[in-house]
């Protein structure tokens, strides 16, 4: 299985696409999934957008990326879609529409719910597990959404914190299975980098249920794979999907995980020569 992964997108998902079908041209293989983590910015309607978006919208227009391509149908984009046999899942991040989620999530029964009007992009719910397979192999992800809350900051007082029953699905979760394959997140487990930073309950999913991978973003931090403290698994930074101040991505925005089993696996970064090509002035023509 050939498994691509991003992390915070803000809106750039269509430039995203463009890459994921441009390196199945490159590299003569089909990709089986897309795996975002976090920060998508699934904002359908632009009144919506918090703050730190609008402020960064005005010198990049990207962020808007998903109210103005995937709540309304397009020739373009259907057309790119249709170049990839694979769907987009993804966690939640701190900067989306939660209202808007909650509510697709409340009406779903499955362990993800499409958020786009091509029902291509799914999020996964927080402590449920995704299993996909292909031609017998078989790969099982769970994620964690949003970040941790610190300090005196209330999970009920904002919805970019993990909120009470999200806590109880990752409890439950130990009741059901001891051995999860990846585990995909927006926030970092808690001490990664900071002692005050990070999330508790993805610290505690590494040590009880110990994946092969750990893949999360939402940090600032470049791209980095290192062991976890709890000496199995690979945990993985992957580098914020924006262009730097010389008009290219930065290393390590671009994973690619190979799969075959428990015992073969690896992961790459992609920093082929043709991504360069993909600037803010020309990612359109691409």
């Amino acid at each position: 299985m050939n498994i691509l992964l991003f992390a915070d997108l803000h809106g750039r998902i269509l430039p995203a696409l463009k890459l994921a079908t441009r390196l199945q041209k490159e590299r003569n293989v089909q990709l089986d999934l897309i795996v975002q983590c976090g920060d998508m910015g699934i904002y359908p309607e632009p009144e919506k957008f918090d703050k730190a978006t609008l402020r960064h919208a005005q010198r990049d227009e990207t962020e808007l990326g998903f109210s103005r391509y995937f709540t309304h149908p397009s020739t373009e984009v259907a057309s790119l879609l249709e170049e990839l046999s694979c769907d987009v899942i993804c966690v939640r991040g701190n900067h989306e529409d939660h209202e808007f989620l909650n509510g697709l999530e409340q009406k779903s029964s499955e362990s993800r719910f499409p958020v786009d009007c091509y029902k291509r992009i799914y999020v996964c719910k927080t402590g449920h597990i995704q299993k996909f397979e292909k031609e017998g192999q078989q790969i099982s992800i769970a994620g964690i959404g949003r970040i941790g809350h610190r300090g005196n900051k209330s999970p009920n007082g904002t919805q970019r914190f993990i909120q009470p029953y999200e806590q109880q699905a990752l409890q439950s979760l130990r009741k059901q299975i001891t051995h999860i394959d990846i585990l995909v997140t927006h926030d970092c487990s808690l001490h990664f980098f900071d002692k005050d930073f990070g999330m508790q309950e993805i610290r505690d999913f590494l040590d009880y249920h110990k994946p092969f991978y750990h893949f999360f973003g939402h940090t600032g931090h470049s791209y980095q794979a290192v062991p976890d403290e709890n000496r199995f698994t690979t945990s993985v930074k992957i580098a914020e999907l924006e262009w730097q101040h010389n008009g290219t991505f930065p290393e390590g925005s671009m994973v690619l995980l190979r799969w075959k089993d428990q015992y073969e696996h690896e992961i790459e970064v992609i920093n082929d020569t043709w991504i360069k090509e993909y600037t803010p002035e020309t990612w359109k023509y691409m």
